[in-house]
């Protein structure tokens, strides 16, 4: 009987074991869940939203313009920051009155509900191995972005992963 119980708890001690290594190796290289802080991303994502990152897609490709991606803060380890990627390699990238250029033409942006108030951006160009992101809030200092030193261009080794979809957004919830 106690030989019968102890191979159990083996099997079982195995069991959970496997569980444990596939959850850690599934939230590591395929996807993960995130809740966005802030207001950045307005309209787009709300504060609160919680996000089902895709981290599998990007180990074996590049952001594409007008994905949304999450990436670790040039500035604070550890911190994650999620933004649109607006510019790719070889993409020249200008804010001129309000409005985005990517290379030199008028870049068609239907998920912002404002023109961008942080003033002008000089041409930059997107070097090979990154991205140049933004915020989709557009009001004055609402976004810390790829405009900004503190960020500049991203490079492909601090993204975490592509947003897929927003599984729950708080604001939506209500008590009946």
């Amino acid at each position: 009987m106690q030989y019968v119980i102890a191979k159990r708890s083996i099997l079982w001690g195995f069991v959970f074991l496997f569980a444990l290594v596939l959850a850690i190796l599934v939230n590591q290289y395929v996807v993960s869940l995130s809740i966005v802080s802030g207001t950045s991303m307005r309209p787009t994502l709300h504060n609160g939203d919680r996000l089902l990152v895709n981290k599998w897609e990007l180990l074996f490709g590049n952001p594409h313009k007008g994905d949304v991606i999450t990436f670790e803060d040039p500035e604070e380890k550890g911190r994650y920051l999620v933004k649109r990627v607006v510019g790719v390699p070889g993409d020249i990238i200008a804010v001129k009155s309000g409005q985005l250029y990517r290379n030199g033409h008028l870049a068609k942006e239907p998920y912002i509900d404002v023109s961008i108030e942080d003033g002008d951006v000089e041409p930059t160009k997107v070097l090979p191995g990154t991205v140049f992101v933004m915020g989709d809030n557009r009001h004055r200092y609402a976004s810390r972005d790829s405009r900004y030193q503190s960020v500049g261009l991203v490079p492909y080794g601090l993204i975490s992963g592509k947003v897929e979809i927003i599984l729950w957004r708080p604001s939506l919830s209500a008590f009946l």
